[in-house]
């Protein structure tokens, strides 16, 4: 339905602003186009039946029109237009922009990525998942189905079935900015960290100086670059996270916040949540957006479940605050959504839960309240040893 909701938006200013000026209607018209194309008529009689209820009519869908619509659509960048006053679309403008509005770290970051990411990310380093159902069905998809481009996670996921992995599981609280934490986890282990992510605008306010999360992991890493891979290589121009999903990306380089010569290699998983503010997110707030948001959680982990190295036994997952900071959504809940989803039964003849699929789960925060609500959220279950994780290595 979200897609069906953003593809079909109405033309109003408000929508216009929110759908079109950075692309996600374009990126929905081809989904559906290219979902149409499939002659799949289940998927077929589904979006029908969304675009009924949304445009509350009896009429079918004109195909014709939206592929006229899409066709006008992926010639312009309105983004683009804000700060160039030029709409007409262009590759990776992004990263030449000269604007006065330009930050210096941006610039400088820019320049980082012309060096480590000249040719930018692979097309199989950048996964897009709808959905939870999705990843669950990988191993068993065809690898001729239509669209599957998720062979690496199938293979592993057959040769590991995640219901039969048994590793540790350990939660533990790490109080310190995400960037650092990644290097305080031991060397040969993988890493894998919640980017969240501005779910129109790829890397959020990174090109203005912006100080929040996102923009912090942009400016000492290459996934701004990655996120720009999904907006011209993926998603013809625009740019979006699916409401129930995430953006994976694999192999990212992320550079020692103080000491730039030192990097790690990692995986990151950038996805967004309701903007309570009702100012600036993609999706407009439901009436009850607490299961929604448990779906994209559900989502996430599966997503890192499916990219794991061999069985999960030596990756760590770094999670963080999801949508407290600016979107204003309540750290408690999203705490316990996340104590719930992990703890949840995986296999019961084991006595497995979600979180033994990896070695170690880190839940990461600067903020002492929110350390503190990790750990009541997490109580049963969570590592008190405040020397879990290992010193930084600066030589």
């Amino acid at each position: 339905m979200s897609m069906v909701s953003i593809a079909f938006a109405a033309n109003d200013a408000e929508s216009l602003e929110r759908v079109n000026k950075h692309g996600a209607r374009k990126v929905m018209l081809k989904y559906l186009l290219t979902i149409n194309s499939f002659t799949d008529q289940r998927l077929s009689n589904l979006i029908l039946k969304c675009f009924q209820t949304l445009t509350n009519t009896t009429q079918g869908i004109n195909w014709i029109t939206v592929q006229q619509n899409y066709d006008i659509l992926k010639k312009t960048d309105m983004y683009k237009f804000d700060l160039t006053a030029d709409k007409l679309y262009g590759s990776y403008w992004e990263l030449n922009i000269e604007s006065t509005i330009t930050d210096p770290k941006s610039k400088q970051t820019r320049k980082l990525l012309n060096t480590y990411r000249e040719l930018g990310f692979k097309l199989e380093e950048l996964k897009v998942y709808f959905n939870h159902v999705q990843i669950d069905n990988i191993p068993y998809a065809s690898s001729s189905s239509p669209g599957f481009a998720d062979q690496d996670a199938q293979v592993n996921m057959r040769q590991f079935p995640v219901s039969t992995r048994k590793n540790s599981g350990l939660i533990h609280a790490e109080k310190t900015k995400l960037e650092q934490a990644i290097f305080k986890v031991p060397l040969g282990k993988q890493v894998i960290v919640l980017d969240f992510t501005n779910d129109r605008i790829p890397g959020g306010s990174f090109l203005y100086g912006g100080t929040g999360q996102e923009e912090s992991i942009c400016y000492n890493s290459d996934v701004y670059r990655a996120l720009l891979d999904f907006k011209y290589k993926k998603f013809s121009g625009g740019f979006m996270i699916p409401e129930y999903g995430v953006l994976y990306i694999k192999n990212v380089t992320f550079f020692h916040p103080q000491q730039q010569r030192l990097e790690r290699k990692i995986d990151a998983i950038a996805t967004s949540c309701y903007d309570s503010t009702k100012k600036d997110g993609l999706y407009l707030l439901p009436a009850k957006p607490i299961e929604n948001i448990r779906k994209k959680i559900r989502t996430l982990i599966r997503a890192a479940q499916a990219n794991s190295d061999g069985n999960g036994s030596n990756t760590y997952l770094l999670l963080g605050s999801m949508g407290t900071s600016a979107n204003k959504n309540d750290i408690t809940k999203i705490a316990l959504l996340f104590a719930e989803e992990l703890q949840s039964p995986l296999n019961r003849h084991l006595r497995t839960q979600q979180r033994h699929t990896f070695e170690q789960v880190w839940l990461v925060t600067t903020n002492e309240e929110n350390a503190n609500i990790f750990h009541q959220c997490f109580k049963h279950v969570i590592d008190n040893d405040t020397s879990r994780s290992e010193p930084e290595k600066t030589a």
